[in-house]
């Protein structure tokens, strides 16, 4: 069941919503203002309807608020018809804008197409602390920050991430990325860590080595995630 945070302050428009979407087998959480909505944020939510004018801070601020620490889809629902008032929200990390009012199966159609898009975007990121790898793309993002990997660096630092916090032999590296037909040795593979250490910069600490076995990627926490 999809799970969707309602953020406004009129309680005819979040029953209205909130009965519709019950109907269609999605949870519906309330908050009548920014404040109350920016606490209720977290993992279980999936997609969230954003009204602008609220008492408190208004859903701009809300918006701008959210965006530093969700990706979640923020979709506006609001009366102001004006361009730039949804060119501001779109500025400030909207997905989508609806002007009210609104046919609720129109409502309805763009959470569902949403949610599932940002669904799909999430199985393709592979996320290990501070890293993600777009394994569409094949690039490594690290704090925002596009990093290219050659092909042989890609696929071990998928392996890596797709066995967290696990103990990989070199031997076992050679055959998953070289294959078993491959006749060289493991400094084949103490060459390519090298390589990626150096391009995960300030994170190389993940990438620990077991001596005389293999490696093993683990998330080490910095004083800088402490602050």
């Amino acid at each position: 069941m999809y799970k969707v945070l309602i953020i406004e302050d009129e309680f005819h428009i979040r029953q209205i919503i909130k009965d519709y979407f019950s109907l269609k087998g999605i949870e519906v959480v309330e908050a009548t203002q920014g404040y109350e909505a920016l606490s209720m944020i977290n993992e279980t939510i999936d997609l969230i309807l954003l009204d602008i004018m609220m008492p408190g801070i208004d859903g701009y601020e809300v918006c701008k608020q959210l965006r530093l620490t969700t990706k979640r889809p923020v979709i506006f629902m609001s009366a102001l018809s004006q361009e730039e008032n949804q060119l501001l929200a779109y500025q400030l990390g909207a997905d989508d804008y609806i002007i009210k009012p609104f046919q609720l199966s129109l409502l309805h159609a763009k959470v569902i197409a949403m949610i599932k898009r940002d669904q799909k975007k999430e199985e393709n990121i592979l996320t290990v602390g501070h890293l993600q790898l777009d394994r569409i793309n094949r690039i490594l993002i690290i704090d925002q920050q596009k990093i290219t990997l050659a092909h042989k660096e890609y696929e071990l630092l998928e392996y890596l991430c797709m066995h967290v916090n696990q103990l990989l032999t070199r031997q076992q590296i050679l055959d998953h990325i070289w294959g078993y037909d491959y006749y060289g040795d493991g400094r084949a593979v103490d060459t390519y860590i090298k390589k990626l250490r150096k391009k995960l910069g300030k994170y190389a600490c993940y990438i620990q080595t077991v001596i005389k076995t293999g490696y093993m990627l683990k998330v080490v926490v910095s004083d800088e995630d402490n602050v």
